[in-house]
């Protein structure tokens, strides 16, 4: 039984003998456990500065929550669902383990924390000694983290679209069959593949992603398959493992697969068809168990009609598809994206934002977001970093979105626009990591790019790069 299983049939328990609501949260103020009546009212997102002043007392209580200062900012400021709370920070011998919260809902519940502090207080005490024992006791608690969440829930809205999508993703959890991943730049094909492993019977297993257009040509085989010591010059003592093997029981995730060198599609073709890889120069073949997912933002029925792209290696590939579709073909999802990735991006840009006006939004939604989530995720990123205020307004917004009009496109200027936006997002991503190759190698893994691809662009859109 994992970490998490346990913690959440003990803070149950603690419930139902107390009658009172409660809610663990890990030391960066996510949420990891809670009672349903809790996730109800509250749901996942928390005031991060109010978490973050627990840390400097033992216990806290707090008897109007919404109508204190540090609750300021706060989506809930002036309506928070609760009437009192108890928090605890969990400390011990110098490790932080997170907070523990006891919440009211109704004026009865209120009465009963604040005429029952002390007894309350012994309460959180012996549960935060249980949840501390769990959580060194099993698998530790980094392994239970939700972060990992994090980073890939935000792909989801809930959308009729996407609602089918992730019920899809729970009836495959335990099959091992192929997953063909389509759909445009920024989607978030990679974080889907990370969504799917995590729910799967593979997510004991490693989850090892390769981006099919940024390894060179020739030290792709090297790097699939690995080598055995001695096969070429300038190869590793003891030779290295190829991804195939680091994969194995677990997850391998080929991005951009039609970038694939055609040279080496029958090879991959084999290991699909037989579980067995050899390493360059060696003599044996080794059994693995590796689920494989790949993807695509380009119509490799093209690719396959030109022989660039092998059928039935496709066909192999595409067992199960998946595709993500563009932001602007489910902009009902902009208001759940807004709001977990205003919380995501609260520590990157030191502004703990969590609210927006209807301006703001309704220049989002005018918007069709060429360059989907992680474009969304610039704006948003951006806005935070201009905002003066304690929530996000159509002032904060980049130039190419506060002109209302200039998102409302005739058809025939859409390429243009698509080009401009793609420009506009290359630029300030330049002007924040640099010029030089350092800079650039880190524009192009944020944008889902190859570094080759990456200079492509800069010359077609004709982006000019300063010279020292």
């Amino acid at each position: 039984m994992s970490s998490i299983t346990v913690i959440s049939k003990t803070i149950q328990t603690f419930s139902d003998l107390l009658q009172i609501e409660i809610a663990f949260f890990d030391p960066k103020g996510v949420i990891t456990v809670s009672t349903e009546e809790y996730k109800l009212k509250k749901g996942n997102r928390v005031h991060l500065p109010f978490f973050q002043k627990q840390y400097e007392y033992p216990v806290n209580f707090v008897k109007k929550p919404g109508h204190m200062s540090i609750c300021r900012g706060c989506h809930f400021q002036k309506k928070c669902p609760s009437t009192a709370e108890i928090v605890i920070s969990i400390v011990r011998n110098g490790k932080h383990f997170g907070y523990l919260s006891f919440v009211s809902f109704s004026p009865d519940g209120q009465e009963k924390l604040i005429n029952r502090q002390k007894e309350y207080s012994y309460w959180m005490s012996q549960l935060s000694d249980i949840i501390i024992g769990i959580v060194q006791g099993i698998d530790g608690f980094e392994s239970i983290s939700p972060a990992k969440q994090e980073k890939t829930e935000y792909i989801l809205g809930n959308s009729i679209t996407l609602n089918k999508l992730k019920e899809n993703i729970k009836n495959i959890k335990n099959s091992s069959s192929s997953i063909f991943i389509t759909g445009e730049t920024g989607t978030g094909k990679s974080l889907l593949a990370k969504l799917i492993h995590e729910q799967s019977m593979f997510r004991k297993g490693d989850f090892i992603e390769i981006n099919c257009s940024s390894i060179p040509e020739t030290l792709f085989e090297s790097e699939l398959f690995g080598y055995e010591e001695g096969a070429f010059t300038g190869a590793r003592k003891k030779g290295k493992p190829g991804f195939f093997e680091l994969a194995d029981r677990g997850t391998l995730f080929l991005d951009e697969i039609g970038d694939l060198p055609i040279h080496l599609q029958p090879k991959l073709l084999k290991v699909l068809q037989d579980g067995m890889v050899r390493r360059i120069g060696g003599t044996h073949t080794k059994k693995v168990n590796v689920r494989i997912i790949a993807a695509t933002n380009q119509p490799l029925s093209q690719l396959i009609e030109s022989k660039q792209f092998r059928s039935d290696l496709y066909y192999r590939l595409n067992v199960i598809p998946f595709h993500l579709p563009p932001l602007r073909e489910r902009k009902e999802d902009l208001e759940d994206l807004l709001e977990i990735l205003m919380e995501k991006l609260q520590m990157r840009t030191g502004k703990f934002i969590q609210t927006y006006n209807k301006d703001f939004l309704k220049k989002l939604k005018k918007y069709h977001w060429p360059g989907n989530i992680r474009e969304l995720e610039n704006v948003i990123e951006y806005s935070m970093n201009m905002e003066r205020t304690m929530e996000l307004t159509a002032s904060s917004l980049p130039d190419f979105l506060c002109d209302l009009n200039a998102n409302i496109q005739p058809i025939q200027t859409e390429k243009d626009f698509l080009k401009e936006s793609e420009k506009e997002t290359i630029i300030q991503k330049l002007a924040q990591y640099g010029y030089d190759y350092g800079g650039k190698t880190q524009v192009a893994k944020e944008l889902g790019l190859s570094i080759r691809t990456l200079y492509r662009k800069i010359d077609k859109l004709g982006i000019d790069i300063p010279t020292k």
